[in-house]
Order: structure tokens, then sequence, then C-alpha cells
């Protein structure tokens, strides 16, 4: 005879979902925690970045090494702390551990070649990957 309670779950199912929420809500604090995302705004870094164009970044990095020359990185504006800039490293001297960054776009770039050197500190993010638009997705 129905009792009026719908069918049954074992009690593993339940388990098991609570699992999976459980660990996706700790992969997402993970990732907000070391990866984050950020809109190119000007065209300092054309062509490699466009204005529109969303990046992945992230912070890990630099807490075990030094940029590399080359790599794309978010730093602290020299000229106002609390803006970022999108810049290449150029240039790490070791010793004094400054880094030179410059756009990928000299015309269109306030740089080092206008600010300086900066403090390696000042470097908050490395640009891991593009991934909007679809058709520029790219590892960077």
């Amino acid at each position: 005879m129905p009792t009026g309670r719908g069918r049954s779950r074992p009690l593993s199912s339940f388990l098991l979902r609570g699992l999976a929420l459980g660990a996706g809500i700790a992969a997402v604090a993970f990732a907000r925690r070391w990866l984050d995302v950020v809109e190119v705004q000007g065209r300092s870094m054309a062509p490699t970045l466009l204005p529109g164009e969303w990046l992945l970044v992230e912070r890990r990095t630099y807490a075990h090494r030094r940029p590399r020359v080359g790599e794309i990185v978010l730093a602290a504006d020299p000229r106002d702390a609390s803006r970022e800039l999108i810049k290449r490293v150029t240039s790490v001297d070791g010793h004094a551990m400054m880094i030179e960054l410059a756009g990928d776009a000299p015309d269109s770039s306030t740089d080092s070649r206008t600010f300086g050197a900066i403090p390696a500190g000042d470097i908050r993010w490395r640009v891991i990957a593009r991934y909007w638009p679809g058709e520029r997705i790219a590892r960077l």
C-alpha cells in the first residue's frame, strides 16, 4: 500500500550529492583565491590583446619565482596604485628585483619607457590565457 511519500532514495545518493556540492564549492573558493578574470581596456598590447577581450589571470606563480622576460602580467600602475596595467615583461634585474614592462604597441603604451622599472612586488597577476572572444582563445 503506497504511503504517499513518493519514492525513497538511498542515503548514499544524498551523501554523494552532498560531497559533489562540497567539492564544487571548495573548487570555486580555491579558484577565486588564485585565479581571476580581467577585461582588456586599452590598445597598448595590440595586436596580442585587444579591447574587450577577457583574460584568465593567476597570482600563485610569482610567490615561487620571479617574472620572466616575455610574460604578460598585470601590475600596479606606478602613477596610481589603484589601477592595474597589462604589459609584457621586457627586463628583470635579479639583484635589485626591478622589472621593466612594455606594451606590444609602443605608440599606444605608457610603460617603463615613461615611468621606469617597477619593483617586482608590484606585479600582481600573470596572464595565462585569453578566453573571450571564442575565435581568439589562446594560452598566453
